[in-house]
């Protein structure tokens, strides 16, 4: 079983005494807080302030796929991005654009799907599935809310959509085969 763990990229550009950056810009203005992931600054490495994203991807098995895209917006803390994948052929995506949004995705098992996106700040999202074949579909346009879906099994599906809705943050948990639930705005359905 072959295990890669990429907790980040580390570029350290040229060893002058001038200051180098991960990217290729010429003008610092111009590349967004997400992407300064290392600083070399007079021979020191200048630690990340709590005004950068910050993004962990654990994986340990065969084909398994991961993204993770932040954007912070305003001003405030960064985004925080983690994914954990053990197992095969297992996808998960990541999309923050705001401050201070969290989303963890943990997938045991093969052919699992997580994709979450988050606008909006202070908002949290945890997915974790176990078993094969799940599936989450998140979209979530809200501040200050915290969401928890726990997948146990097979097949099971969940399109999740809150978009500035008033229904606080909620939990979902799926336990068995085949389950299929739609969530808009606050209200449950089944799919067919």
């Amino acid at each position: 079983m072959r295990t890669v763990l990429a907790l980040g990229l580390l570029v350290i550009l040229g060893l002058s005494s001038r200051p180098g950056q991960a990217q290729s810009g010429q003008n610092a203005d111009d590349i967004s807080v997400g992407q300064q992931l290392i600083q070399q600054d007079a021979g020191s490495i200048v630690e990340p302030s709590s005004a950068t994203n910050k993004a962990s991807l654990l994986q340990n098995g065969t084909l398994n796929q991961s993204s993770i895209d932040q954007r912070m917006l305003g001003v405030g803390q960064g985004n925080t991005a983690l994914i954990t994948q053990n197992g095969a052929s297992n996808v998960a995506y990541i999309l923050q654009a705001g401050a201070q949004n969290r989303t963890s995705v943990s997938q045991v098992g093969a052919n699992n799907v997580a994709l979450s996106e988050i606008t909006g700040s202070n908002t949290e999202s945890d997915i974790v599935q176990r078993g094969n074949g799940n599936r989450v579909e998140q979209r979530l346009s809200v501040d200050d809310r915290r969401y928890t879906v726990e997948q146990m099994g097979t097949n099971n599906t969940l399109l999740q959509r809150e978009s500035g809705t008033t229904a606080p943050g909620y939990e979902v948990t799926m336990k068995g085969n085949g389950i299929r639930i739609v969530i808009e705005q606050g209200r449950v359905a089944t799919m067919p």
